[in-house]
């Protein structure tokens, strides 16, 4: 549940309040050549999209935005992380995905021409780039490279969103956390790794409760598959894990 990048490859973590407007853009178009969907746009396409760009900083717990709201553009997050919730008619509320460096958010939304139906919280220092819808649109409709990375990066996440859905009907608790566990160890090369966020947080990313989280995470330090130091988590018999996947 990690984003692709690493906060550190997509810096500027210097405040814009003292930069002339020039300098401002300048910033905003050398971050957005460094973002995957724009890699290939040459100095006059990211100037057109610098144009129609904020940038806006928040600390953790800012709501970035609101379900329901009209969406105008994509969101780009620099640094820093940020949680988009479901939020049921009943008041439950659920973490339906994790954001950090280099991943987006509202792409759905403003080209469905639906609002927010998630809300953006940032849960940690974060650097958000919003980029307008008025010199997007355009420029996709005007580039055909651009469009193919476009739909690559939707039809990922429909695909992510398909293996959610299938998690979590067709999967345990337990198989989701374990599951989890196993991927993050991998990106780990197997040593410990520390949770980027809260416990409560990947247990509702998870759609457990985090009384269930925690259980599970006892039962599987007690049969000594797993290590557990606050945050920080190393899975100590990988093939015990996948075998227990399998039953639990």
């Amino acid at each position: 549940m990690k984003a692709e990048p690493e906060p550190g490859q997509l810096p500027d973590k210097t405040p814009a309040d003292t930069a002339t407007p020039a300098e401002q853009e300048q910033r905003i178009r050398a971050l957005l050549s460094q973002l995957a969907l724009f890699a290939d746009l040459d100095a006059a396409q990211l100037a057109q999209l610098a144009s129609a760009t904020q940038r806006h900083t928040h600390v953790a717990g800012d709501v970035i935005v609101h379900r329901g709201q009209r969406c105008n553009g994509m969101h780009f997050v620099i640094y820093g992380s940020v949680q988009l919730v479901y939020n049921a008619a009943s008041g439950t509320e659920r973490t339906v995905r994790l954001l950090g460096a280099g991943a987006s958010f509202g792409e759905a939304a403003l080209f469905s021409r639906h609002d927010q139906i998630t809300t953006a919280t940032a849960l940690a220092d974060t650097l958000v780039l919003h980029v307008h819808e008025s010199a997007l649109t355009p420029l996709i409709a005007s580039n055909s490279r651009l469009a193919q990375r476009l739909i690559t990066h939707l039809s990922n996440q429909l695909y992510m969103a398909i293996c959610d859905f299938g998690a979590f009907t067709t999967h345990s608790g337990p198989q989701r956390l374990i599951g989890y566990l196993l991927r993050e160890s991998a990106h780990a090369g197997g040593k410990p790794f520390v949770l980027d966020v809260s416990k409560r947080t990947i247990a509702s990313r998870l759609n457990l409760t985090p009384a269930h989280f925690s259980r599970i995470l006892h039962d599987l330090t007690e049969r000594g598959l797993l290590r557990v130091n606050g945050r920080q988590m190393q899975v100590l018999d990988r093939q015990g894990l996948q075998d227990y996947h399998l039953t639990a």
